[in-house]
């Protein structure tokens, strides 16, 4: 603890009223700069968008339309796609062949 308190400084903290002790240690851990806590300062973590290539749907014979909804969704989920004008705008942008045209 001398290491890190200094010579004195245990002994004239055990000294010391139980008051004194806690504005001791507050005062000890508040920041020197006086900036606000800055664990207190951090904003969650906000997760990112990842983009995902999805295959266009082209309404081929052997071609699985549930699959690729399937697969649609996973990507504007990853890709943080909430509202659902951009869902549909997504999901058009993947079409392709016949499908598109229809």
């Amino acid at each position: 603890m001398v290491g890190i308190f200094g010579g004195d400084a245990p002994r004239s903290l055990a000294a010391a009223t139980p008051a004194e002790q806690v504005e001791r240690t507050e005062r000890a851990y508040r920041p020197r700069t006086g900036a606000a806590d800055p664990v207190a300062e951090r904003k969650p973590a906000q997760p990112k968008p990842l983009r995902l290539k999805v295959n266009p749907y082209e309404g081929k014979e052997g071609e699985n339309l549930h699959f690729w909804v399937k697969e649609v969704e996973l990507a504007m989920d990853a890709a943080l796609i909430s509202t659902e004008q951009l869902r549909v705008a997504f999901a058009l942008s993947n079409l392709g062949g016949r499908a598109k045209t229809w």
